[in-house]
């Protein structure tokens, strides 16, 4: 499975390199055909731009668009700061429709905890009973929690109180990010068009034209990769697989980390270093000296 997954992969991403079109659109009805009779034992996908992340800058310009007082604005609000702290996916908050298969991983209010106790609130843990890699069948849940943020307005914990005490009608099967019980969460789709179109004013607000900015460019996965790249900065590699739930670190670091043009960019200063180390260590028999290494 995973060869003919790869060299499917790497034939496609080798006729693009080239400058030829995605075989894989040239005769679509065979790319139809694979997708109808052969899902589960030829996995071709129909190829999607890669979504950016959200950074700190841009997640300040969301909130900087929503009214708290705003029942929909609140609920954009808790769910932007939940993803972005958490580094959780997105299927746990936001779905995709409204069916069983859609909401099977939606956190309820049963699955929070506000700690140590809800007037003094520090932590709120959310424990995740299934997920894209776990089984509720296999009864393997995991956790996550967010603390204080000393930012008021984006503070995850104080945004989770002021939403329990705004929806929660006392029913702890109720989604946590559904505004009442029997309810549900915003979907994905309108969802991800309010995010886009307040980036959107955002951008021109800082002088960008409209063809200077494609908000397309983010969506839910965007607070993801935003939170496990910053993440990255500071935790090791196995810490930060961990935090994402993933399998491997391969996973984390090929998919989901984005290194701005300053962290590129500061590896030649590293690079560099081993001239330093070159200054004192014998080359051909003989010794550089520091009039030796080229201007």
């Amino acid at each position: 499975m995973n060869s003919i997954r790869n060299y499917v992969s790497a034939a496609a991403e080798w006729c693009q390199a080239m400058g030829c079109p995605d075989p894989r659109y040239i005769e679509p009805w065979v790319y139809a055909r694979f997708k109808r009779e052969a899902p589960k034992h030829l996995e071709v996908f129909a190829g999607t731009k890669a979504k950016l992340s959200i950074t700190h800058d841009l997640f300040m310009a969301l909130f900087r668009e929503l009214d708290l007082d705003d029942i929909e604005d609140l609920q954009d609000a808790v769910t932007y700061s939940a993803l972005f702290f958490t580094a959780i996916r997105r299927g746990h908050v936001i779905p995709k429709g409204k069916k069983a298969k859609d909401c099977q991983h939606l956190i309820r209010w049963e699955h929070v905890q506000f700690l140590p106790s809800f007037e003094d609130c520090q932590q709120v843990v959310f424990c995740l009973e299934s997920g894209k890699v776990r089984s509720i069948a296999k009864k393997d849940p995991t956790f996550t929690a967010t603390g204080r943020c000393n930012i008021a307005k984006i503070c995850p914990v104080q945004l989770m109180r002021l939403w329990y005490l705004k929806t929660f009608t006392g029913d702890a099967q109720q989604y946590v990010f559904a505004r009442h019980c029997g309810g549900f969460p915003p979907l994905n789709e309108p969802w991800v068009r309010r995010m886009r179109a307040r980036l959107t004013r955002a951008a021109t607000l800082f002088g960008l034209k409209p063809e200077e900015f494609d908000a397309r460019n983010w969506s839910g996965i965007s607070f993801r990769k935003g939170a496990l790249s910053a993440l990255a900065e500071h935790l090791q590699p196995h810490q930060l697989a961990a935090a994402a739930d993933h399998a491997s670190v391969e996973t984390s670091f090929k998919y989901y980390l984005e290194r701005t043009v300053e962290q590129r960019a500061a590896n030649t200063g590293l690079i560099a270093a081993g001239f330093n180390k070159a200054a004192s260590t014998p080359m051909f028999g003989a010794r550089m000296t520091n009039g030796d290494i080229p201007p």
